[in-house]
Order: structure tokens, then sequence, then C-alpha cells
């Protein structure tokens, strides 16, 4: 008896406890958010006068079916004085970005070219354009090294 006792308290707790939580507060109508899903990204033994390509992978928070287009931008490198910056002529990528119908993933090709660079790694980040419909997420730091 002093068992089942004890088996009902505890019944009788988890269910005054238990959440009636209801997601009638979901708002379906939210902004697309856009971002990389790699922080930084390396491209090493770039050939002297030459060019090498990596990708990142880019990630979306909702799915639509058709495909959508998304602008990728130069941003600042956040801490100039630890990932030294490099010079524009060292690297080139697509601006856009095709997200494909039903997927929410994509790759962005990144190439960096040896105009400029040395034997010590510089940096450049890439972002996202914010738009009325959309929110730019994680940038990516990309780091270039002969």
């Amino acid at each position: 008896m002093k068992k089942f006792r004890i088996l009902y308290l505890i019944g009788l707790i988890a269910i005054i406890t238990s959440s009636c939580e209801t997601h009638d507060d979901y708002n379906p109508d939210r902004k697309t958010i856009i971002g990389f899903s790699q922080a930084t990204r390396n491209i090493n033994s770039i050939p002297e006068g030459g060019s090498r390509s990596s990708t990142v992978k880019v990630f979306v928070s909702d799915m639509t079916d058709a495909d959508r287009t998304f602008n990728v931008i130069v941003v600042p490198v956040v801490n100039p004085d630890l990932y030294p910056p490099t010079a524009p002529e060292n690297y080139s990528f697509s601006p856009t970005v095709v997200i494909p119908a039903n997927t929410r993933e994509a790759e962005l090709e990144i190439t960096g070219i040896d105009v400029s660079l040395t034997d010590v790694r510089t940096y450049f980040s890439l972002g996202f354009e914010s738009t009325p419909d959309v929110i730019a997420g994680a940038i990516t730091l990309i780091g270039l090294k002969n």
C-alpha cells in the first residue's frame, strides 16, 4: 500500500507539472534568414601566379517550391589585427548564390588567386545582402595562403 501511494504521488506530480503549452504564437510569415554554415575556410597552397578554388556551404532557414537567388557581399574583417585583410585582387567568387527549389542548402565556390599573396595567411569575409524579406545571417572568414 505504501508503494501504491508513492507511485500515485509521482503520477499526480507528473500530470500536474506536465506542460499544456501550445504553439499558437508561431508566426509562419517569418523572414528568410541566410548565412554560411562554415565560420571559417582556408584555401592553402595557392600556386605562385595561379589559383585554387574551394566551396563553402550556404544555409537558408526555409524552403520554397522555387529557386531563390541571394546576393553575396564582402564584409569587413572583424579583427584585422588578428586576421590581416587580403587585397581584393587575390580572390573571386560569384556575386550571387542560388538555393534550388525544395532545398535549404547550396554551395558557393571561392577562388584564391595569387597576385600578391605570400606565405603569411591573409583574410577576407563574405556575407549576404539583407533585403526587406531577407535577414543576413552568419558570415564566413576565408583565409588565403601560398
